[in-house]
């Protein structure tokens, strides 16, 4: 028996196109106050790195590229322009606040949330794009 639903398929595009405009929402949003914090925010969000051996001198640096990637990354996932590249950074970028939660212990919501977010920006390196999109061919 043939599902209800099963003629949904030929708007795959569509579901893409949503994934994409939904991650790349939220981490625009979350990078924007990173972005605009200035040095202490900045400093703040770098601390994430020193699970890497990443030397204090440099979580300043660290924290501003971290709001620099999710801000205008979520942008360029959003209008579909290096999907698979930015994904892929973003991932690197969510992968360490994972780390930094597990070292710390911490497994509730937040955890949830960020394994939900590098889940479906993974989905998005493997899936590319989509039809709907800037840059058509997955770069």
């Amino acid at each position: 028996m043939k599902s209800p639903l099963a003629g949904l398929s030929k708007f795959d595009f569509f579901g893409v196109l949503l994934l994409r405009i939904g991650v790349g929402a939220v981490l625009a949003f979350h990078g924007y106050p990173i972005l605009t914090g200035g040095g202490s925010v900045w400093t703040d969000v770098g601390k994430g790195a020193a699970i890497a051996s990443l030397p204090p001198s440099l979580f300043e640096y660290a924290g501003l590229a971290s709001g620099i990637l999710q801000f205008i990354g979520g942008i360029l996932l959003i209008i579909g322009m290096f999907t698979r590249g930015t994904a892929l950074l973003l991932s690197i970028v969510v992968g360490f606040a994972i780390a930094n939660l597990i070292a710390a212990g911490s497994f509730q919501l937040s955890f949830l949330a960020h394994l939900q977010m590098i889940l479906a920006l993974l989905g998005l390196v493997f899936i590319g794009p989509g039809r709907l999109s800037l840059d058509r061919k997955g770069i």
